[in-house]
């Protein structure tokens, strides 16, 4: 089917011939009991509020989330194109510095002496399960990643 027209074939608009105008329906006057029940309902409704900090907290998120999308892309990039001296273990022990180190917070110096050594024992016990946790994500069975992408 073709729908081209030539313009030989369309008829001129006439742009002289006045429309007539399209009639409105007229705006009824509002009553005075209307009127002063209406200020009320406005001033009961509060607005609604917004935590600003919970948004700048998930925009700060997203934003070290694209930040560090950008950087392996950039690493990605530059072992591609083999313009630099990057090789295979840069590239891998330049993803590997993003990665998050565990942290302990130790209580300050009102804390006794029995909380300081049980946040060195924690520590202990989270540098030594953090091969584990590494390895553990480094090596996914195939099952477990069908589970989960099935589940998404």
């Amino acid at each position: 089917m073709n729908d081209y027209i030539s313009r030989s074939e369309l008829q001129p608009v006439d742009r002289t011939a006045a429309r007539a105008p399209a009639p409105v329906q007229a705006v009824q006057p509002v009553s005075t009991s209307r009127a002063a029940v209406a200020p009320e309902r406005e001033a009961r409704a509060p607005a609604p509020q917004t935590n600003v900090a919970s948004i700048d907290d998930d925009v700060a998120s997203a934003a070290e989330y694209a930040e560090v999308h950008a950087r392996i892309a950039d690493i990605l990039a530059d072992l591609r194109g083999g313009a630099g001296n990057l090789n295979v273990d840069d590239a891998a022990s330049a993803m590997q510095t993003m990665i998050p180190r565990p942290m302990v917070i130790v209580p300050l110096p009102p804390a006794s002496k029995e909380a300081v050594e049980h946040a060195a024992v924690l520590a202990k016990r989270i540098v030594e399960r953090a091969g584990y946790a590494h390895a553990a994500q480094a090596h996914v069975h195939r099952s477990a990643v069908d589970q989960i992408v099935s589940a998404a």
